[in-house]
């Protein structure tokens, strides 16, 4: 067997930084990371980011510049201006890589384009269980509907979350005014990512667990349903 190459392909997100630094305490180190696009802004919340505590998970710091945790470790990695996923200049660096497994966090409503994703195989942590849970925001969705939290890890295809489910799990509610969006839901993600990655390098099979795809996606959650979905999350909560 030909030696293991781990890629994360990174945006300049906050997901983006948790992950390597999930992955960093976890001991789990990519052989290269390809960082892409530009850089935004910090991060604002009126909600609580730090000295988040939750039973079992690593708890980051969203606040926290990718390219600082980057350089902090001394990891490997490579920078590209590049937007666009299908740009020539951002493939070539990837397939000069020659990457065995891309972990992919990118910018919000991107999605992977075919031509990489015949390439190479693209793993991506989701917040929402599949299949039931498919497209944008689907942990608020979740939290209304079923008052939990989940992830699920999948091999990515050219729809929406449809590719074959490699690990799925269940998290509690959030604790009351923990920043979701930034915080809890990359946490979980997070978490995941850290669980599916120490399967993969210790050479153990992934479940693979085939799609039905017969319900549509969900779409970006309408602010007034989000503000109802954090009420309810601080309520349960608070009354648990």
């Amino acid at each position: 067997m030909s030696r293991q190459h781990l890629v994360l392909l990174c945006g300049h997100t906050v997901r983006s930084s948790v992950y390597v630094q999930a992955l960093a305490h976890a001991g789990i180190v990519p052989d290269s990371v390809l960082v892409y696009g530009n850089e935004g802004g910090p991060v604002h919340s009126t909600r609580q980011l730090k000295g988040v505590t939750v039973n079992g998970l690593f708890t980051p710091d969203p606040s926290r510049r990718l390219v600082d945790c980057l350089d902090e470790w001394g990891w490997t990695y490579r920078t590209c201006s590049a937007q666009s996923l299908s740009d020539p200049e951002l493939m070539a660096m990837l397939d000069v890589q020659n990457p065995e497994l891309i972990v992919y966090s990118g910018y919000a409503g991107q999605l992977v384009p075919g031509a990489l994703l015949q390439c190479y195989p693209v793993l991506h942590v989701h917040s929402g269980w599949l299949p039931d849970y498919r497209g944008s925001t689907t942990l608020y969705y979740q939290v209304i509907e079923e008052g939990v939290c989940a992830a699920s890890a999948l091999l990515l295809d050219e729809l929406i979350d449809t590719g074959p489910i490699l690990a799925r799990k269940q998290y509690p509610l959030p604790p009351p005014g923990v920043d979701v969006d930034y915080l809890y839901d990359n946490m979980i993600r997070a978490d995941l990512l850290v669980t599916v990655l120490a399967q993969w390098q210790a050479g153990l099979p992934w479940s693979r667990i085939p799609q039905q795809t017969d319900s549509p996606p969900y779409f970006i959650i309408h602010p007034l349903l989000k503000h109802m979905a954090l009420l309810a999350i601080d309520k349960k909560v608070r009354s648990s």
